[in-house]
């Protein structure tokens, strides 16, 4: 019998559990076995493993962590400030390693890692699930096609809801410089699939963003939710304790590392914006115009593809209100073609049910299952990430300096 892979996970909270680990534990422990944990917070440790229903080494130091246990590779997903120094030592330890998304948050990470790539010869890959979900999956094959003919333009438009968006500004996520703020921490998808579905790299960006819904704009706020004395009003109040999973991950956990889950979306310290808009140019001539607002009330996203020989519109909008029918979850979804000198097309789109448009399903596959073809390019490779998130460190500059910004050049 061929040996499994031996994974270590670095990072305990519910993606890492819930996503990477229960999937090898779980529908792929005859390819993975997960050998060991590594977390900042040993309280948070013991609820991964009695989750995973697994005992495992753990271990609040990685370097130990990786000396002891010597894995084939390391699963990273860390806050996204630290994701460099876990990525670049397990590559100089001798692993491979898959990364959650971003890749890292800085310019100079991002070269260090490719660095540590090079040198080492071993690989990392970034989860960028969205790629695997069909309905986009449909749409770069479209666009291979020459659906449109050249693709001269996009419009896409990403919208967040006050139930998922909030979140962002009650963690780690609402400071900037642990996060790169929305437009490297979520935005990193979407710049992801334009440089995926376009088959270019970004050039040069100008961009613009504001913070007036979350952040400093309630007089009545307090610090976290737990104690605050305007929750009982507030529409934005979190009660840890009506949610067990989070309250034994997080709440039960503070003491060892004061990480509170539940801080206050109107606190005086949040510094990434809400609503945003950038402009792209890239490589093969193609402009982009972007936006993401984080305080809708529905969820999804809007892309048009405007080309040489028509226009593609992609639609994914849910929502309470919208009227959808639970009956019909793919109502949903739009994608219609429209030729120039022809007529429109709606095109049928193929939807699978699960986390992320069916994409995590697939990612896991992928990551962990018996090797396969690739011939769509799903496996994003470091340099893929690091340039989706070039995307995101240009457009932050280019809002705190009104310029436009090039993006910086990876020596590759």
């Amino acid at each position: 019998m061929k040996s499994r892979l031996r994974y270590v996970l670095a990072g305990t909270g519910s993606r890492g559990i819930e996503m990477f680990g229960q999937a090898i534990v779980g529908p792929y422990s005859c390819h993975a076995e997960l050998v060991g944990l590594c977390d900042i917070n040993p309280l948070r440790m013991s609820v991964a493993q009695r989750r995973l229903g697994i005992e495992l080494p753990a271990f609040t130091n990685f370097d130990d962590c990786i000396e002891s246990l010597k894995p084939d590779t390391v699963i990273v997903t860390t806050p996204d400030d630290t994701h460099h120094k876990f990525i670049i030592g397990a590559m100089r330890a001798g692993a491979d390693v898959i990364t959650e998304k971003p890749l890292t948050v800085a310019l100079d990470h991002c070269q260090s890692i490719l660095q540590a790539e090079r040198e080492t010869g071993r690989k990392c890959t970034v989860a960028f699930n969205y790629r695997h979900a069909p309905f986009h999956t449909r749409i770069k094959e479209l666009l291979k096609e020459s659906c449109v003919g050249q693709v001269i333009s996009v419009d896409f438009h990403y919208y967040l809801d006050t139930r998922h968006g909030a979140d962002y500004y009650r963690r780690w996520h609402r400071q900037k410089e642990r996060s790169g703020g929305l437009l490297v921490h979520k935005a990193t998808h979407h710049f992801d699939l334009l440089n995926w579905w376009l088959e270019q790299e970004p050039v040069r960006v100008f961009a613009r963003g504001d913070r007036q819904y979350y952040g400093s704009t309630r007089a009545e706020h307090g610090v976290r939710c737990l104690d605050c004395s305007y929750a009982h009003k507030c529409e934005f109040h979190l009660d840890l304790s009506s949610k067990p999973a989070m309250a034994e991950l997080y709440a039960a956990a503070e003491s060892a590392d004061h990480y509170y889950r539940d801080r206050c979306v109107f606190g005086p310290e949040i510094n990434i914006e809400d609503n945003l808009q950038v402009l792209v140019g890239y490589s093969g001539g193609t402009n982009l115009g972007y936006s993401l607002a984080s305080f809708l009330p529905f969820e999804g996203f809007s892309i048009a593809f405007n080309g040489t020989k028509g226009r593609l519109e992609a639609e994914e909008i849910w929502g309470e209100g919208l009227g959808q029918s639970e009956e019909n979850p793919f109502d949903r979804y739009g994608l219609t073609l429209y030729p120039l000198g022809g007529r429109k097309e709606k095109i049928s789109i193929p939807i699978t049910l699960g986390g992320h448009g069916g994409g995590d399903a697939r990612l896991l596959k992928m990551l962990f299952g018996e090797a396969a073809p690739d011939p769509m390019g799903h496996r994003a490779d470091a340099r893929a990430g690091a340039m989706s998130v070039l995307t995101g460190i240009a457009a932050n500059e280019s809002i705190a300096t009104g310029d436009v910004v090039p993006v910086p050049r990876l020596g590759l």
